[in-house]
């Protein structure tokens, strides 16, 4: 049997596109970054819902090192999941990115950077050996972040 690394909800409610959106935080990249990073967290994957809507959401094993001390101090177990929605999607591409094949460093983010030109949203996430993801986005950003035992961590 294959033991699986996830926990079980996090395959079906990414599959299934139904994560507890009601309890993220909307607020822009710029904001978000004040006060988090995602320096070191590592890529779980990016899911794109085309079939019912133009919106994506990046999910990340989000790296506690980094955390605020209000969110280290309510932590349980290990690293909690970062899921962010985008809305508005209009491309999604990569740059530089290869697979190195040395398991999660390959997928460690260094850092990311976001601008708004003429109305549309830049989201660049930059891994740790120089690959870039780029997306370009119209809508709004939604921040949910989950332990392990999916209890809802307060952004």
């Amino acid at each position: 049997m294959i033991e699986l690394y996830y926990p079980n909800w996090l395959y079906q409610e990414l599959i299934d596109n139904c994560l507890p959106w009601q309890s993220g935080k909307n607020m822009s990249f710029g904001d978000f970054k004040k006060q988090y990073t995602l320096h070191d967290s590592h890529w779980i994957g990016i899911f794109y819902n085309i079939g019912y809507e133009q919106a994506i959401t990046l999910a990340i094993e989000w790296d506690a090192v980094w955390l605020p001390d209000e969110i280290k101090k309510s932590l349980t177990v290990g690293e909690p999941y970062l899921f962010i929605r985008l809305t508005g999607i209009e491309q999604v591409s990569t740059a530089n990115y290869v697979d190195i094949n040395i398991g999660l460093v390959s997928q460690a983010i260094a850092d990311c950077e976001v601008e708004e030109v003429e109305g549309k949203k830049f989201l660049a996430v930059d891994n740790v050996f120089g690959g870039q993801i780029n997306i370009v986005y119209k809508g709004q950003e939604t921040f949910l972040a989950l332990e392990k035992d999916r209890s809802i961590l307060r952004l």
